[in-house]
């Protein structure tokens, strides 16, 4: 079953059978995500793969310091969703990772002219977790799309690199771009070439990591750009806590966090 939510002029489509993912979100008359549909648990990169996902526990395949393995994209796009509650100006499920000993809650609501994602994190562990998370929407790119963050921040490549860090790319290539902004921010919006643009905001004390996407076609069927604020710095869960740039999750202390999503006509 679809939940539909409508907030403002931006109404999401959510489908928790399909991992939780947002599979529609309109906004001026635009439908925003790249299209998705039917895929099969296991490997990410699928036919289908557009929407919105809640990625975690890591991006990147790797394997922990205790030996646990973490699959590409993690657990929660491919995990069983249960509902808690919903009705047309709001949904709420939650989660629990395969592969680690957390549980996420996400709550797509109504929030002034747009929509609030408030999500909340658990776990049942005596030992710190490391909480990896990001969101992973991909948005359609079509010609002339870009990219904007206040303040134009450096970037630092992470894919392909390693690279020297560079300034912006210009409008989606053939390839594909995975770079990260070197220093907390608070917003970040897909602007069109005609001006409209969709903003995606958080609280950069509680979100302290950003990661933007370019993909022209390597490894998405329509080009695509995405914003991926994140509890954790890089793709790699593994690199992640090594480094030391990951949120640690306690028992009995919940981590929430939120993202908001507007959208602005020229």
């Amino acid at each position: 079953m679809i939940h539909r939510v409508s907030g403002g002029d931006v109404v999401a489509d959510v489908d928790l059978a399909d991992g939780g993912r947002l599979t529609a979100l309109t906004a001026l008359g635009r439908q925003w995500l790249a299209p998705s549909g039917p895929r099969t648990p296991g490997g990410y990169l699928q036919e289908g793969s557009g929407g919105w996902d809640e990625i975690s526990p890591t991006v990147s395949t790797c394997v922990l310091a205790d030996g646990t393995v973490l699959a590409d994209h993690g657990d929660a796009w491919q995990g069983a969703w249960t509902l808690v509650s919903a009705d047309d100006r709001h949904v709420e499920a939650t989660v629990t990772l395969a592969t680690q000993p957390v549980t996420l809650t996400r709550r797509v609501a109504a929030h002034g002219d747009g929509l609030r994602l408030s999500y909340s994190a658990t776990t049942p562990s005596l030992r710190p977790v490391p909480l990896f998370w990001c969101a992973h929407p991909l948005f359609a790119a079509e010609p002339g799309t870009r990219l904007r963050v206040a303040g134009h921040p450096r970037l630092v490549e992470e894919y392909p690199g390693p690279r020297a860090p560079r300034g912006w790319p210009g409008d989606v290539g053939a390839g594909a771009v995975k770079a990260f902004v070197d220093e907390p921010v608070s917003s970040a919006s897909v602007v069109h070439a005609d001006g409209d643009s969709l903003t995606l905001s958080w609280d950069p004390a509680l979100l302290p990591y950003l990661g933007l996407y370019w993909d022209g076609g390597e490894f998405t069927t329509v080009p695509v750009v995405a914003i991926e604020p994140a509890t954790a710095y890089g793709d790699s869960a593994a690199r992640a806590v090594d480094d030391g740039r990951v949120r640690q999750l306690h028992a009995g202390a919940p981590f929430r966090w939120w993202v908001d999503v507007a959208a602005e006509s020229l």
